[in-house]
């Protein structure tokens, strides 16, 4: 599960929340190097914890687009900074939008050298085949995916970098009048073709289609009452509600449009065995809440095409693959280690039947009913204190 949850102290919510939900396993994508290099040891022996992944810092070309991230702006700077995140223990490098060809390269070849994985964003200075013949072995939001499978589409967000790389970011360009547009010259064998790359090389997607709903339905979203709003902060809530009011409307549609389109790819791409991990973004993106949002996530896989037990796989086997770890269930017997999620009703009938929850098995505790109402209440507690 892609999230960012050890900046600004979110983990205080984010950990019960996570944990009343379900959510026994985190992928943490980049936060500061000082707030993740803290919380890895916190999360040591916080009993809420979730399992970590722990991705570096974003790295990102300059100017970065996140102030939480740092900056290669050549090759030589690109391995340097490989080797220190190494040295600090994180276990992927995740790379970011406006990295430059060269610089990415470096990154590339040193992280290949020193047995790191590479994951992250597809830099708009390369394409998807690029960075999975450099070695990038996940790709986060599907970044330039759809891109590639429209004809001249890569190189006009190429061109885009080159002339702007100081405003320029693959959410934005989503949302472009231009790329809109050129939705309708869509080449499913084009698409194909990139699936097949995927497959083949074991680079694994995970498309966030929750994060980006939460963009491009901001307006819908703001006006609606959703009973999970007093799990944020009162400040995030009312920046969520006003990006909703605020939003440009073309732009709105136009990326409703591109998600649209991403999620019909979806039933290709798993048939060209594509691998697919869950995740969400959730950090203080537009709504996205820790934790229950995955059961939103998985509503949209289905909704693309996945049948509910594609859709389960990314999100209970597929993350024990993409470690490395073998495929056999975990024995569920005394003196074993296993995680566990009890439902009341079968989700391969209705995958919304994933959001009924009778108890939670993580990490040696369990979590009937009662204590799942305690753990949302001390997320409530949390978020009201605006951590």
């Amino acid at each position: 599960m892609h999230v960012h949850s050890h900046r600004e102290r979110r983990w205080t919510y984010h950990y019960p929340l996570f944990r009343a939900w379900g959510v026994v396993g985190v992928r943490d994508a980049g936060s500061h190097l000082g707030s993740a290099l803290a919380a890895r040891e916190r999360a040591v022996a916080d009993p809420l914890a979730p399992h970590v992944i722990w991705g570096s810092p974003i790295i990102d070309g300059a100017p970065q687009i996140n102030s939480f991230g740092l900056s290669a702006e050549d090759e030589q700077s690109g391995r340097v900074l490989v080797r220190e995140m190494q040295r600090m223990g994180f276990d992927f490098i995740k790379v970011y939008d406006r990295l430059t060809p060269e610089a990415y390269r470096g990154i590339a070849a040193e992280a290949k050298t020193r047995g790191m994985r590479l994951e992250g964003h597809v830099p708009l200075s390369i394409s998807p085949d690029a960075a999975v013949n450099a070695g990038q072995t996940l790709i986060d939001h599907l970044t330039l995916v759809m891109e590639a499978c429209i004809p001249g589409a890569i190189k006009l967000v190429n061109s885009e970098q080159a002339a702007k790389p100081e405003t320029v970011d693959s959410l934005a360009l989503i949302a472009d009048a231009r790329m809109a547009a050129a939705l309708g010259h869509y080449d499913p064998a084009v698409c194909d073709a990139q699936f097949s790359q995927f497959a083949a090389k074991d680079v694994w997607q995970v498309p966030t289609l929750i994060q980006m709903k939460g963009y491009f339905f901001a307006d819908q979203l703001a006006v609606a009452i959703d009973p999970r709003s007093d799990q944020v902060p009162a400040n995030v809530l009312a920046e969520w509600q006003s990006r909703g009011r605020e939003a440009d409307r073309a732009e709105l549609a136009n990326g409703r449009e591109a998600l649209a389109a991403q999620m019909r790819m979806f039933r290709a791409m798993q048939d060209r065995g594509v691998k697919l991990l869950t995740g969400t973004d959730t950090s203080n993106e537009p709504w996205v809440f820790a934790g229950s949002s995955v059961h939103d996530e998985l509503l949209l896989f289905v909704e693309s095409g996945l049948a509910p037990a594609e859709a389960l796989r990314a999100a209970t086997l597929n993350p024990r693959l993409y470690q490395g770890r073998d495929t056999a269930v975990p024995l569920l017997a005394a003196g074993e280690r296993a995680d566990l999620v009890l439902l009341d009703a079968d989700p391969l009938v209705d995958i919304s039947n994933t959001r009924r929850i009778a108890g939670v098995f993580a990490r040696g505790s369990y979590h009937d009913r009662t204590s799942i109402g305690q753990l949302l209440a001390a997320a409530r507690q949390a978020a009201a204190k605006g951590q």
